[in-house]
């Protein structure tokens, strides 16, 4: 991860949630966000002409099998997201593939059909560790972890204010060093 990542998704996070009028303690709804951007969120129902077997595929045969996948065709942008996984999950992957956008990142591999249509994919592990810190700190800013953190919530309760999984809010708490920040102070 680049120098100084880290505290600029956290304060890209803030001005977001500024701009948008959200509280640095409560959920952002990562579609709205990601429309606000001029990119579309699809289901693979919603996408246009999708052969009824590719769509049992993807959501009946082999759903754990992806997440989501980005799409440019011409100048939209369409992030088609997996409605079959858990909301929380969802969330994570829709803010996970719009930080791969909002960060300008170059995927190693894109496929293009013969309609001109480009499939975005591949990115090096630096560039899916940004995409990671970004989406944890557009979803759970550490603004407000430490804010929910003093007010004595847990992981699993600052996970629904956020409307994460527990694991990305165990995650986010300790990468970002609350937990051991919390611990130090009480320990005295």
């Amino acid at each position: 991860m680049r120098r100084g990542f880290k505290a600029h998704a956290e304060r890209l996070s803030l001005e977001t949630r500024n701009r948008l009028g959200i509280r640095n303690d409560s959920a952002i709804d990562p579609i709205e966000l990601v429309q606000s951007k001029g990119c579309l969120v699809w289901t693979p129902q919603e996408v246009p002409e999708l052969d009824v077997s590719h769509l049992t595929q993807l959501t009946v045969s082999d759903p754990d099998s992806w997440d989501a996948v980005t799409i440019k065709e011409g100048g939209c942008t369409v992030i088609v997201v997996n409605n079959t996984r858990p909301a929380a999950r969802q969330a994570n992957t829709i803010m996970h593939e719009w930080a791969h956008l909002e960060l300008k990142h170059k995927p190693s591999r894109v496929d293009e059909f013969e309609n001109g249509l480009l499939l975005l994919s591949d990115y090096p592990k630096e560039l899916e560790d940004e995409a990671d810190w970004l989406s944890g700190a557009m979803l759970a800013p550490r603004d407000g972890l430490v804010s929910l953190r003093k007010r004595g919530l847990d992981d699993d309760q600052i996970a629904e204010i956020f409307g994460i999984s527990s694991q990305l809010a165990t995650w986010r708490l300790r990468m970002t060093g609350i937990d051991r920040q919390f611990r130090r102070r009480y320990k005295r």
